[in-house]
Order: structure tokens, then C-alpha cells, then sequence
């Protein structure tokens, strides 16, 4: 260092550390969450059915998204912290150790899987009432779903690549996610078989964490839609949102699509909620910012999941604390339910 840089060094210090506090504001990552309100996705314009074209659908059939950030910078933090539509929580669990881009995989694996599931749902509860035309074709199939830090050649398998089979003691091939061995068996390491989303099968070695005594894989039973064998024929159309909860809404756009009669008499309709194969409807996260968008968007209808009443973290009951801190009033366009059937007999019944 100079002279003339030592003597002026500590007025450079103090005309650099303001920017410095700046760009660390701006761009450190911090592990967090923070839940904003979003908006509505018609799902009409998401999933095209090849429906009688005669059929007038007078309202409309909407999921619900938020924006959701992962691992925010302080400045973002700072800001949804001191906004009153937003929940800010720290990242837990699976997430903590996940980056955001296999999180953000993760999310997108929901949503086609959910959207599968809405279509089986809304196709067999057609094929129950005899509509015509309406034949859905499925096979079940197991998914990686969740990959711990600790799983051996944790790059060579993707979320989403299919378990195909492993190689048990006594050369057992087991094809189930009940016979996988997890515990204490005589062998370490087994030979998985996997299918990527190419269609390429391909064979992974591993090797048990000594300290759980598992692979630190996550597999999860699903279905997959035979579009060939089914009718009428959908087209799913891409978006950039994720996640499972639109479920029910989509559900219901497709069977109200395909039915005789249409159930929206009119009504701008939305909510949120997963759906099971068996119809059930699940948790979902973000409740106060899709309260805040179905309010801010004038929804007639807003279809919330309920659980059990005495459930800590039923979805209605958080539904209406949000709506009592937000000052919205929820009479007449909250309604809870814990079925894609319970939907039906409301929709049904404003029609009678």
C-alpha cells in the first residue's frame, strides 16, 4: 500500500462499506421461506379436453398459486417480513438440504403427478354415472421421490426416474416398495434398477448409511394415465406452476368439461386443496396468500380443504383465522370439504 492509499484508506473503507452492506443485502441467501399472494390460472386453459364444443360453460374453474421463494436474500426477507399478505418460516426437513433448483423439481414432479390423478379421479367418477364416450385406462408405478444428503451415487438418480426393481438377499427381485429391505439384512450394498424419464433403464449400486441403516431413498407409489386407451383424448398445457394443490380444481374443471350439465351456474369458482386417487382431498400450505388472491380476485366459490376440526393444521380453520387477521369476511364463499364428492353435492345443490 502506498502512501497516498494509507493515508486515504480509512475514508475508502467508509465510502465502500455502505456498498458492500448493499450487495450483501441484495444477494446473500438466507434459509428461508416466504409465502406471497398470487394469483388465479383458469384450468380450462391448462388441461384441453376434447369435449362436446356444443356445451356453453357460463362461469369459471380456477387453482390457486402463490409465490413461493425459497432461501429469499436479506432485502427480500426484509420485505415480506413487513408485508401483512405474507408468512415468512425457515426451511426444514428435506428442504434445508435440497437446493433450490431440486426443489423447484420436486414441485413440478407434484404437479404432473397431480395432474394424472386429477384426471383418473374426474374419469372414473364419469365412468360411475355411465356418461358416455368417458373410459380412463391406468398403471401404478413407483417414483423417486426424495433422495436424503447421504445417499451413495446420489447424482446418478433424478427425481422422478421410476424404480423398476432390486436384487434381494438370496437374489430375491423384489419389485415392491414393502420388500425393499431397510433394516437389518446381510447384505450392505444391493443393485437398484431404475428408469430415467428417457425411457433407459439403468442399474445403481447402493450402499446402506451405516449410522441410519437405509439407502436414503424415497420412493413413492403413483399411477400413470395410458392416454392411448383413454377417452376423450386431454392435452396438458405447460406453466411455470408448481406443486400439488390445485388438484381438486382441476378435478373438477375436467369432470364439469365432460359432464351433461355445467356446474359453475355462473359463478367464478376457485380453491385449493390436493386430491387423492380415492377422491379425498389433502393438506396444502400457503392458505393465508391464497385467502388474500381469492378475495383480491372477487372468486364466488373458494373450496378450502377440511380435515378435522381438531386437527392443528386443518386448512378451513387456518382459512378463517387468515381471514379474520386480513379482515375479510368468509361468509357465503369459503367452503370446506373433504372430497372431491363434497364439492359435487355443493355445486349440485346450488342448482336445485
Amino acid at each position: 500500500m502506498n502512501e497516498l492509499t494509507e493515508k486515504f484508506w480509512p475514508a475508502i473503507k467508509l465510502l465502500i462499506l455502505p456498498y458492500c452492506i448493499l450487495l450483501f443485502l441484495l444477494f446473500y441467501p438466507i434459509n428461508y421461506f416466504v409465502y406471497s399472494p398470487g394469483g388465479l390460472s383458469e384450468v380450462e386453459n391448462m388441461i384441453e379436453i376434447d369435449y362436446n364444443s356444443d356445451k356453453v360453460i357460463e362461469g369459471s374453474i380456477s387453482t390457486t398459486y402463490i409465490m413461493d421463494l425459497n432461501r429469499p436474500t436479506f432485502f427480500q426477507f426484509i420485505i415480506g417480513y413487513f408485508s401483512p399478505y405474507s408468512t415468512i418460516g425457515e426451511l426444514s426437513g428435506s428442504n434445508l438440504d435440497y437446493t433450490n433448483q431440486e426443489i423447484i423439481e420436486i414441485s413440478y414432479l407434484d404437479k404432473y403427478t397431480s395432474v394424472d390423478a386429477a384426471i383418473i379421479v374426474a374419469y372414473l367418477q364419469l365412468e360411475s354415472e355411465e356418461s358416455p364416450g368417458v373410459h380412463i385406462s391406468y398403471t401404478e408405478s413407483i417414483m423417486v421421490y426424495g433422495k436424503a444428503t447421504y445417499l451413495s451415487n446420489y447424482d446418478e438418480i433424478a427425481f422422478g426416474d421410476e424404480f423398476i426393481q432390486v436384487i434381494g438377499d438370496q437374489d430375491e427381485v423384489i419389485t415392491t416398495i414393502e420388500g425393499i429391505p431397510l433394516g437389518t439384512t446381510s447384505l450392505d450394498t444391493y443393485t437398484f434398477t431404475f428408469k430415467n424419464e428417457a425411457g433407459m433403464e439403468y442399474l445403481v449400486d447402493l450402499t446402506k448409511n451405516e449410522d441410519t441403516n437405509k439407502f436414503g431413498i424415497t420412493l413413492k407409489n403413483y399411477y400413470i394415465v395410458d392416454k392411448e386407451n383413454t377417452t376423450p383424448q386431454y392435452t396438458e398445457v405447460s406453466s411455470n406452476i408448481g406443486g400439488p394443490s390445485g388438484g381438486l380444481l382441476q378435478t373438477l374443471s375436467i369432470y364439469n368439461m365432460l359432464s351433461d350439465t355445467d356446474l359453475t351456474h355462473g359463478l367464478k369458482i376457485a380453491g385449493t386443496g390436493t386430491i387423492e386417487y380415492d377422491g379425498s382431498v389433502g393438506y396444502i400450505g400457503g392458505v393465508k396468500q391464497k385467502i388474500a388472491t381469492a378475495y383480491l380476485n372477487k372468486v364466488d366459490v373458494f373450496f378450502i380443504p377440511f380435515l378435522d376440526e381438531e386437527y392443528y393444521y386443518d386448512n378451513y380453520i387456518e382459512a378463517l383465522r387468515s381471514c379474520d387477521e386480513l379482515g375479510i369476511d368468509p361468509t357465503g364463499w369459503l367452503q370446506p370439504v373433504a372430497s372431491f364428492q363434497d364439492v359435487l353435492d355443493y355445486l349440485q345443490g346450488l342448482g336445485e
